[in-house]
């Protein structure tokens, strides 16, 4: 992580329009632009910007972020935060560190639903959190087969236990990682990092946007 490319300045920003939609990115590598040049390209802008489209209003965003955030720590933070600014929609895309530590899956989904009822606490009770899958990241550059398998294992053993947060929890949705690069290849060898958070950005938005449609309907 010392070495790697991130934007810099904060992970932050609107799309103008009317009745803005607010967003909260709660998140690691990938909410801090993880291999892009700027954060208009990430992930977080991305998802905002198809937010924005989707239902022709503006939208701002604000993140909680570092590249080394595991979701027990993202929930202290959160806990420390102001929270007396209300929110439309929060985005959770945490993971990695996760993978790599080894958080066992108990622990992930304990920290995750703790995420949620610090989000239940704020202003706005009903506002819908979206959960988003752990990238395979197993599958983005050669290593050896044993440490494949292993991240493969913890991925999906943590990406279970989040859809169980969200089939637990009222207005807690999934979001899956989208479908790239063919099977058996390794992605970072077909796409730019730049196109993943794109293509990533497309699918989380599309998810955000069924959660956001949701509570509208409700009121």
């Amino acid at each position: 992580m010392a070495n790697a490319l991130f934007p810099d300045g904060p992970a932050a920003g609107e799309v103008p329009g009317a009745d803005p939609i607010r967003m909260l990115f709660i998140g690691d590598c990938a909410v801090s632009g993880y291999g892009v040049l700027n954060h208009g390209l990430a992930v977080v802008s991305q998802t905002a910007r198809f937010v924005a489209s989707d239902h022709n209003r503006g939208c701002s965003w604000t993140t909680i972020t570092d590249p080394e955030l595991t979701a027990i720590r993202s929930a202290k933070a959160l806990g420390g935060a102001t929270m007396d600014i209300k929110f439309d929609v929060v985005v959770v895309l945490l993971g990695p560190p996760d993978v790599l530590v080894g958080t066992a899956a108990h622990e992930w989904a304990a920290s995750l639903s703790r995420v949620v009822e610090l989000v239940r606490k704020t202003p706005d009770a009903n506002c819908p959190v979206v959960l988003a899958a752990i990238p395979p990241m197993y599958r983005f550059r050669p290593m050896p087969d044993f440490v494949r398998r292993i991240l493969m294992l913890q991925t999906h053993r943590l990406n279970r236990a989040s859809r169980s947060v969200s089939d637990t929890h009222p207005k807690v949705s999934y979001s899956h990682f989208p479908p790239i690069g063919a099977d058996g290849e390794y992605i970072m060898e077909q796409l730019s990092w730049r196109t993943i958070h794109s293509l990533w950005g497309r699918q989380l938005g599309k998810d955000v946007s069924l959660a956001v449609s949701s509570v509208g309907r409700e009121r």
